[in-house]
């Protein structure tokens, strides 16, 4: 690991860690691993990330009833009634739900951009210094491998 403060060695971001275990999954499957029920495993655990993410930010920031979010989970992430209502009603306590998908999100677009600057390095080198961070916020991961001044983060 490049940190040497253990502090800083300790502190971990949400969207990093939860992001990069949802980052993972889809990469896993995109590098060949598993086979067609893996694959749809995963896209079935993705579609209900995304709907947690775009709920969260519906429910704190557009006005979304929990009987909105409620709905938005049943029409789009194909759940029945009792558990789209408890995925909204995590959504009114926990708005940091959306860390999975949001830290994925901003994962993927780190490791395109770090590719496109390395195209002689390949994957294994990207997770091994992104990993070599420890697990700070986002932003900062990709300030320390693209530059202060290396775009958007999504």
């Amino acid at each position: 690991m490049k940190i040497p403060s253990t502090v800083l060695r300790s502190y971990t971001s949400y969207a990093f860690t939860e992001g990069w275990a949802h980052y993972c999954e889809a990469m896993m499957v995109e590098e060949g691993f598993g086979d067609a029920r893996l694959k749809l495993a995963m896209l079935q655990d993705a579609l209900l990330r995304n709907c947690r993410y775009l709920s969260s930010i519906g429910m704190h920031t557009a006005g979304w009833s929990w009987e909105d979010a409620t709905k938005f989970f049943m029409e789009n992430a194909y759940l029945d009634r009792l558990p789209a209502e408890r995925e909204a009603k995590r959504g009114t306590w926990d708005p940091g739900y959306l860390n999975y998908t949001l830290g994925k999100l901003m994962i993927r677009k780190l490791r395109d951009d770090w590719m496109k600057r390395n195209p002689r390095r390949g994957l294994k080198e990207f997770h091994d210094t992104f990993l070599g961070l420890g697990a700070p916020p986002l932003g900062l991961a990709r300030e320390h491998l693209l530059g202060p001044n290396s775009g958007p983060a999504l």
